[in-house]
């Protein structure tokens, strides 16, 4: 028998199991639970880590796409508001429109009434230049204020502030969020004209359609140089003499009051609307009395015409803007609904 057999130690047991006692197994377990319980612990702890760095990806990823998303959306707005003051503009040119077309039938009205004795030519002459004045009022309240930036400006379609070229401005408004635009071209409204004179070449320009009162009388004035140099010479309208006014080339000749002749192109603009001694004051005993008349009938159909055509272009235009900012409308909400979608899966 081995000698440890005799050790105070050795049991039957243990010696029947080759030494290994049950104090010796429970060493053993306890240890390998700890190395266990410690391997879990780490596990835990990676995995913990590696879904907490997940879900900061996703997170981040998230973020970054709604930002972007609300950049667009913040793109988006503005071109829809930009829109939005593209139709207020066109909508302030569009309220005078009924006026400017009764201010026509009004005149068309007192010629017939001329003709048929009701009034007399005197009469027609004096309500004739009113009108024009009436006329340009309306198409200087046509205007809108736009902002641009951080700035406002007035924006017009239907007045010229030019004399000379009588040119209007132009209105550019959003299309799409791509970036294109609608350009809607502004179209004169108001009425005026110059005489460009044979001889010299200097412009006659006349006031009467842009005083402010009604019992004012227009001056028409001469300038070698328009509109800074005026040479001195004018005369107020009721007191020249037309000769001969040629509408289908402007060719004009009238005396001033003090005796001389001038020749001259007649230039009109907008409605181009003449004053009243353009066509003899409608006066009966003129030489050219039907051309006279004629001319001026003539005329008021053009301005009709001019009105109504304008009238079913911006008609067109606003309607075409009010489309676009519904689909402006559509678009930005959608981004919000993605953007919901987002917050909600972070």
């Amino acid at each position: 028998m081995p000698l440890d057999a005799f050790s105070p130690s050795a049991t039957i047991i243990g010696s029947l199991t080759g030494g290994v006692t049950s104090v010796d197994r429970i060493l053993v377990n306890r240890s390998g639970q700890a190395q266990a319980q410690a391997a879990k612990s780490i596990q835990n702890l990676f995995a913990s880590r590696i879904d907490g760095a997940l879900a900061n990806l996703g997170a981040s990823n998230s973020t970054a796409i709604s930002e972007q998303l609300l950049r667009d959306q913040s793109h988006l707005i503005s071109r829809k508001e930009r829109v939005n003051q593209a139709i207020g503009v066109i909508s302030q040119a569009l309220d005078q429109f009924d006026y400017l077309k009764n201010h026509i039938d009004y005149l068309q009205e007192q010629i017939t009434d001329l003709e048929n004795g009701d009034i007399t030519a005197a009469e027609l002459s004096v309500d004739w230049d009113n009108k024009l004045r009436k006329i340009n009022q309306l198409a200087r309240v046509a205007s809108e204020s736009i902002k641009d930036g951080s700035a406002y400006y007035q924006k017009n379609l239907i007045n010229s502030s030019s004399r000379s070229n009588f040119s209007t401005q132009t209105l550019f408004a959003p299309y799409n969020s791509a970036g294109d635009t609608l350009q809607v071209d502004g179209v004169y409204l108001g009425t005026d004209y110059y005489i460009t004179e044979d001889s010299s070449g200097d412009f006659w320009n006349s006031d009467t359609a842009f005083l402010n009162l009604e019992d004012d009388v227009g001056t028409l004035t001469e300038y070698s140089d328009y509109p800074d140099t005026a040479t001195g010479q004018s005369d107020t309208v009721t007191d020249l003499t037309l000769n001969s006014y040629d509408a289908s080339t402007g060719a004009i000749d009238f005396d001033l009051s003090g005796g001389g002749n001038i020749t001259g192109v007649v230039s009109g603009g907008g409605l181009a609307l003449l004053d009243a001694w353009v066509y003899g004051d409608f006066d009966s005993g003129h030489a050219d009395y039907a051309t006279n008349l004629q001319n001026a009938k003539d005329a008021l159909d053009a301005a009709e015409g001019l009105v109504l055509t304008t009238q079913a272009e911006f008609l067109n235009d606003r309607a075409t803007l009010q489309s676009r900012a519904s689909v402006f409308d559509a678009q930005i909400g959608g981004i919000s609904s993605q953007v919901a979608a987002l917050i909600e899966d972070i």
